[in-house]
């Protein structure tokens, strides 16, 4: 069979909007390159597939295939079919919320992209990379690059619309501050928002998007009722959040009016969020809390794993709101499930993708792109991917091997630090909040280290210290102003009400010495320091009762 008019006919039905008859058409044409084994055209159906479940919104079917598609247009020196699966995988990856891996793929997209020099596959580029940090909750970096993506637009020759920038813009601010009315109990200023809103909005009058509503193209004039009815949402929500709850009812009724009839489109469980915060501004909590059950069922159903854990966040502070600590509780448990069960996949994909490179990569012609690749992912594979300090990994291989140098070890001493009532800071400030004082203890590590030691993370909230040639006296004094700067450190504006201590134990090499041994003597110092402290707040606190008891009223 000839497979010359397959690809025609495939791409022509999905620009006149049929999705469906595209899809077959996409996999006939695959089945036929197969049969031919001939690669290149598997990569083009490959793509046009992905692209085909990307406009039915499912996410999980388009990320293998565009991940297919990408590596087939490396082998075969294709760039720009290689940008095209770059960015569906950056997409579907992003939704399904493993954004390491999303925003890696949009960092090559916008590499190839401006190799290229083509001004209109930059600016696609830059904003699909935004719209990963937008999911990805990297605000500041989101704003930096969405903006650059409406000036690359602005400077394509013919110009490009920079509506879709500026709509990713809105969405970024909305969750920014859905995000820090979580951490500070109230919503920021909405100045920004309301400039991205205005500026959309005039895109949306004028432009392409009027041009692309008189179309020949179904698929043109989907995408501006799309990017309406994502409008429509956004400014309900900033009218919610400003407390004209009276004006936002009939402009969701209107959102919802333009909502796309496709199943599983994301666009309902944005709809969903706004519902929410409707019935939340009005303290209907029977409403609100179905709302949010709705809105991580139809993200859920999307596949869409940010919202799906917003509307969990949502969930447990409505139950708080209402006075129900235990539900609120459960909730905040269901979020952490869902994001250990993300770095799960997150991490085994990631591991699929590295071996597929390395087995491609030993080819003659690709032999200095594999040594590359190998030193950066040995880099990766000594560092924790959390705070950026060396992993455990690194930590025992530079341990052992100063205990094993011939001329002996020198003096070495090491400390082992352990955040104390660390979960308690999950359960009671988030898991995020969890991360965030990690970072930050790693940064206070590093700033009272010397050039010669070595800190690194070892596993959950336990970090140690390597410290060469420090006695027991020198390294317990480092650790003294290490522990004092921790607790002197400005909590608060971490989250409210938070304060965080370490526990130290430290040890100094001895004749004779395995790391374990060195270990065990740290681990038993930390746990006999958080004794004695334990001991003397017990004390503190018996003689404050026993003072009190003994005192006589005026």
């Amino acid at each position: 069979m000839d497979l010359h008019p397959l690809p025609q006919q495939a791409r022509a039905a999905l620009l006149a909007g049929d999705a469906d008859a595209a899809h077959a058409a996409g996999e006939e044409w695959l089945l036929l390159a197969l049969e031919q084994a001939d690669e290149v055209q598997q990569a083009h159906a490959l793509l046009h597939l992905a692209r085909c479940d990307r406009a039915m919104h499912r996410p999980g079917d388009a990320r293998p295939r565009s991940e297919v598609a990408a590596r087939l247009f490396q082998q075969h020196g294709d760039a720009q079919g290689e940008a095209g699966a770059l960015s569906v995988l950056a997409h579907s990856a992003s939704l399904a919320g493993h954004h390491e891996e999303a925003i890696e793929a949009a960092l090559l997209g916008l590499r190839l992209a401006q190799l290229r020099g083509d001004g209109a596959a930059l600016a696609v580029a830059l904003r699909d990379l935004g719209a990963c940090y937008v999911w990805a909750r990297s605000f500041d970096k989101a704003a930096e690059v969405l903006r650059q993506a409406a000036d690359a637009a602005n400077a394509c020759k013919p110009p490009q619309s920079p509506l879709s920038a500026c709509l990713w813009l809105a969405l970024g601010e909305l969750l920014r501050m859905a995000g820090e009315r979580e951490q500070r109990g109230q919503l920021p200023t909405r100045g920004a928002l309301e400039g991205h809103l205005i500026n959309a909005r005039h895109l949306l009058a004028h432009g392409d998007a009027a041009q692309a509503r008189e179309s020949d193209h179904e698929a043109d004039r989907e995408q501006v009722r799309e990017w309406e009815c994502w409008w429509t949402l956004m400014q309900t929500l900033a009218q919610i959040w400003k407390g004209a709850s009276a004006l936002a009812q009939p402009e969701l009724q209107q959102a919802l009016a333009l909502l796309p009839a496709q199943e599983r489109h994301w666009l309902a469980a944005l709809a969903g969020w706004v519902q929410t915060e409707l019935a939340w501004s009005r303290r209907l909590w029977p409403q609100a809390r179905r709302a949010a059950s709705q809105l991580v069922a139809l993200a859920d159903e999307g596949q869409h794993e940010p919202l799906a854990q917003l509307g969990e966040l949502i969930a447990s502070q409505i139950e708080e709101q209402q006075g129900q600590p235990q539900r609120a509780l459960q909730r905040m448990r269901d979020l952490r499930e869902r994001e250990a069960r993300v770095r799960i996949a997150s991490l085994a994909s990631r591991a699929e993708a590295v071996q597929w490179q390395l087995d491609a990569r030993r080819s003659e012609r690709d032999r200095a792109r594999l040594a590359d690749e190998a030193q950066r992912l040995a880099r990766l594979s000594m560092e924790d991917p959390l705070t950026s300090l060396d992993n455990r990994r690194s930590f025992e291989m530079q341990a052992r091997a100063q205990l094993a140098r011939a001329d002996g070890a020198g003096v070495l001493s090491l400390a082992l630090i352990d955040v104390d009532h660390f979960k308690q800071v999950n359960d009671h400030h988030s898991h995020v909040v969890g991360d965030q004082v990690l970072n930050q203890i790693a940064r206070l590590m590093r700033q009272h280290v010397r050039e010669q030691d070595l800190a690194a993370r070892l596993a959950g909230d336990e970090f140690v210290l390597l410290l060469r040639g420090a006695t027991v006296e020198i390294a317990q004094q480092a650790c003294h102003r290490l522990a004092e700067a921790v607790r002197r450190h400005d909590w608060s504006s971490v989250s409210e009400g938070l304060s965080v201590s370490i526990s130290i134990g430290v040890s100094q090499c001895q004749d004779g010495d395995t790391l374990e041994t060195l270990l065990a003597r740290s681990d038993a110092a930390m746990y006999a320091s958080k004794r004695e402290r334990h001991a003397a707040v017990d004390a503190l606190q018996v003689a404050t009762m026993t003072d009190e008891e003994g005192s006589t009223p005026d």
